[in-house]
């Protein structure tokens, strides 16, 4: 195989390596979640209610994490095996949209903190 060929197959690689739906935790934004559940809620059931989404928020992060290392080391393989092989990656779509729901319910719940002034 000629140079030319070998560097024409990873500058092709190099071009679709974006092509994976995988996203880093850090890259998942949230879904907005209403606060009005929350609101009934005293001050010791948001943070009984903090606590468990944060500590979920940080097992699902780290799935997503996971999964978005494992996707883009897989992709990196297809593309220098199989590159049509790499069109077809899942990605970590279902992790990262349990993340951006978490997210969300984080965020509600620190709203409803805030409005029943819960000092901690």
């Amino acid at each position: 195989m000629k140079v030319s060929s070998v560097f024409a197959v990873f500058a092709v690689a190099i071009i679709f390596a974006g092509c994976s739906s995988a996203q880093k935790a850090s890259e998942v934004q949230s879904i907005r979640v209403p606060v009005a559940p929350y609101l009934k809620m005293d001050c010791k059931e948001l943070a009984t209610e903090m606590s468990r989404a944060s500590r979920d928020a940080e097992q699902v992060r780290a799935q997503v994490d996971s999964s978005y290392s494992s996707d883009k080391t897989k992709e990196a393989v297809a593309w220098i095996l199989f590159a049509p092989a790499a069109l077809f990656m899942e990605g970590n779509q279902a992790e990262a949209s349990r993340l951006a729901a978490l997210k969300g319910q984080i965020e509600a719940i620190q709203e409803a903190q805030s409005v029943n002034k819960c000092t901690y």
